[in-house]
Parts: structure tokens; sequence; C-alpha cells
């Protein structure tokens, strides 16, 4: 079975192959139970991983005109773009 270390900040990383074996995730919520001097560690409730792609294009831009030159991430607010649907609607 394999083993961890415990840091001095009280943090233990649970082994891949033992997150992989029982579905851990990040955000996972874990319990530690005290039985008689043996510490059980219970899932409480298992977190589904994200997946970044899902949220694509879910805010929409109207395009710029042709011969302009193509956006800069510094020119993209996303609340400026959600503040603007709600005022079309």
């Amino acid at each position: 079975m394999p083993a961890a270390t415990l840091t001095t900040k009280g943090r233990i990383v649970i082994p891949a192959e033992i997150r992989a074996l029982y579905g851990l995730t990040p955000g996972t919520w874990v319990e530690f139970i005290d039985e008689s001097g043996t510490l059980r560690l219970l899932v409480r409730r298992r977190v589904a991983p994200s997946d970044p792609a899902a949220g694509y294009g879910m805010v929409k831009v109207k395009p710029r005109p042709p011969g302009t030159a193509p956006r800069r991430l510094s020119e993209f607010d996303p609340a400026t773009v959600l503040t603007r649907k709600r005022a079309e609607k």
C-alpha cells in the first residue's frame, strides 16, 4: 500500500494510484475518523472534474470590421460584455 509524508503544515498528498482508485478529484470532501487509535478516511462528497472547454463560447463578442487589428487580450473585459447583453434584453 502506498505511503505519504505529513508536511510541517499538516498536509498529506494522497498518492495518485489511490486517488484514481477511489475517484478522488480536487475539491472532494473527506472526513478523518478516529476508531480507537486507527485513523480512517471517509469520503463525504465527490466532486466531478470540470471541463474548461465546456465554458468556451459562453460570452460572445461582435467581430471587428475587416482590415482592423486583431483583438488583444487586454481589450477584452468579460464583465462589460455581460453588462451590455443585459442592457440589450
